[in-house]
């Protein structure tokens, strides 16, 4: 055998083994990635869910919007698109007193996405599962945060997600005259 064939074996070995390797090791990130989310698609980008109600909370008064409503559509199509792409998780979570706060008080608007089946945000943590609803604070607590908190059954789940506005939102709601900023 020619000197030449050795080294190709050679480097044909070395190859084969790097990339081995390199798919053992992202296979294993993966999984692992997959166990601490519990959510094999914790990579999907797109958030595509609609509710079966939106509730806006305005200054102290309630106006629920059902899924199939112009209004309501507009708002969901709003909110999916910031939820799809990279999303940050944060840690900060909901209190009981805050969630009432956002339902009760005359210097809040909010918005609550009421899902009828529990809905699942793709996030590489094992937060934002079985969500029954989304609440956005559009004015108030945290509402310049751009943060969005989950539901599950009308109590709050861990965490919270920032996006990266929600300032359409809020013009929505101004020039759809369903909730007028004060």
């Amino acid at each position: 055998m020619s000197e030449s064939a050795v080294s190709a074996g050679k480097q044909a070995s070395l190859f084969s083994f790097v990339l081995t390797i390199g798919l053992v090791v992202a296979g294993s990130m993966y999984l692992l990635k997959t166990a601490y989310s519990r959510d094999p698609l914790w990579f999907w980008p797109t958030f595509e869910s609609m509710p079966s109600q939106v509730m806006i909370h305005c200054h102290g008064n309630k106006i629920l919007l059902e899924g199939s409503s112009i209004e309501a559509i507009n708002i969901a199509s709003m909110v999916n698109q910031q939820l799809s792409g990279k999303k940050q998780f944060d840690p900060l979570s909901l209190s009981t007193a805050t969630h009432d706060y956002y339902k009760t008080e005359t210097d809040v608007v909010s918005l609550e996405l009421i899902y009828s089946e529990p809905v699942r945000v793709h996030l590489p943590t094992m937060y934002f599962t079985n969500i029954t609803s989304l609440l956005i604070p559009l004015q108030g607590r945290y509402a310049d945060t751009n943060i969005v908190f989950g539901l599950i059954d009308g109590h709050p789940a861990g965490g919270s997600i920032h996006i990266n506005s929600n300032q359409a939102m809020i013009n929505y709601l101004d020039e759809s005259e369903l909730c007028i900023s004060q």
